[in-house]
């Protein structure tokens, strides 16, 4: 039965609540049509449909419990203990969209804890009747449940808490290595370093942050920062924010790059003698002697077809072009010459500009096209960190008259 009489505060939370679980069915009627369009690597796409059922069912529960609706009391309050799923769903769609092949393997299970975690913080509660539920103080309940109500809430804000750093940190470390991995098999890093991704992991740590200001704040017995107004942006914020990007998301890493970028998986788990060698080539097999001769072809290869100046060089086409695995590329690169792909083509590039600066009269954009750049920003920055000098100063002191 809806009252008549509604406050201006609860007109702005059943408004926010109303728009944003609409949104939220929106995305997720999108994400399912992703999810039937995506083949394979669909993790990032299961993450979100997580993270969107759990949002809707919370926009839900504000929509049918609150002081003018009133829902099925049996159901009230059951929807909060999949709130960490927030913060888990957030890391798998990082894992999906930083992973050449990703997939569940036998300890995600943990990912769990935190769920069940909840349940035994709020189980003093969730395990009374809807109706003493909705309003504990108001039925005849001892002092010590009440109590243990109480205690259990606070200790499910601060598993909440917990959670966020957790999960924070681990999609902050996803994205770094991300980062790394990404210049070991592209030339070009263009739309994929997924920096995007960074603004919206830190957006939705922000937006936690301020739900755990507002718990506490509730506790002193503060003003809250979401109220009315503030709470009704909060609410648009995280959906809009979160469901453009999910829609639109792309995962970076095509499937070969599993190879290169992950280590094998050993099977028995017995102790081995330190390696000189990064975990991911512990199988290559490769000799001293290889690695010399591979080395040499590639440097042989790459200068008699000038191959850096194909703009969209990879790893895998460069070791196509030499005839070794990519793998083997991979660990010449990293341990016979001590760099990255990315940073090797790179370098091949710069020297090259460095010549064309000093005996043609192509402007600068020209050559940063002409030995591979897609960016003359990019070109720039690279062609500082490699020679301590912008293009024009290299030219201005060694062009050839």
């Amino acid at each position: 039965m809806i009252d008549i009489s509604i406050e201006p505060d609860d007109l702005w939370l059943f408004s926010g609540s109303m728009i944003s679980f609409a949104l939220c069915i929106f995305v997720l009627l999108g994400l399912l049509l992703k999810l039937r369009d995506t083949k394979s690597h669909r993790m990032f796409v299961w993450a979100m449909i997580g993270f969107f059922s759990i949002n809707a069912a919370d926009h839900l529960a504000e929509l049918i419990y609150n002081p003018f609706i009133w829902g099925p009391a049996w159901l009230f309050q059951w929807h909060e203990i999949f709130l960490p799923c927030f913060m888990i769903a957030l890391y798998f769609f990082v894992r999906g969209l930083t992973s050449a092949a990703p997939k569940l393997i036998r300890r995600d299970w943990l990912h769990l804890i935190p769920i069940a975690l909840s349940f035994l913080c709020l189980s003093p509660a969730l395990l009374l009747p809807g109706e003493i539920r909705r309003d504990p103080e108001a039925h005849d309940l001892s002092q010590d449940h009440l109590d243990l109500i109480q205690l259990g809430d606070d200790a499910f804000w601060a598993l909440w808490v917990v959670t966020v750093l957790i999960y924070g940190t681990l999609c902050a470390r996803k994205l770094i290595q991300h980062k790394r991995n990404i210049r070991d098999v592209f030339s070009d890093l263009t739309g994929k370093t997924l920096a995007w991704l960074d603004a919206l992991v830190a957006t939705i740590l922000i937006l936690s942050l301020i739900v755990i200001v507002d718990e506490v704040l509730d506790l002193l017995n503060y003003p809250e920062i979401r109220f009315g107004p503030t709470e009704f942006l909060f609410d648009l914020v995280l959906v809009f924010s979160f469901g453009l990007f999910a829609l639109r998301a792309v995962p970076p890493l095509p499937g070969w790059t599993g190879a290169v970028l992950e280590p094998p998986v050993i099977e028995a788990p017995t102790p081995a003698p330190p390696s000189p060698k990064p975990d991911r080539y512990a199988r290559s097999g490769l000799t001293p002697e290889d690695l010399n001769r591979y080395a040499d072809r590639l440097t042989q290869r790459m200068e008699a077809g000038q191959l850096w100046r194909n703009h969209a060089l990879s790893l895998r086409a460069l070791a196509s072009e030499i005839s070794i695995p990519s793998i083997h590329l991979s660990e010449v690169l990293n341990t016979k010459l001590g760099m990255s792909f990315y940073d090797y083509v790179n370098q091949c590039r710069i020297r090259d500009a460095c010549e064309l600066l000093a005996t043609t009269s192509h402007t600068i954009l020209e050559i940063s096209e002409t030995v591979g750049f897609n960016s003359k920003s990019t070109f720039n920055t690279s062609f500082k960190k490699v020679t301590e000098q912008t293009p024009s100063q290299w030219r201005a002191k060694h062009a050839r008259k």
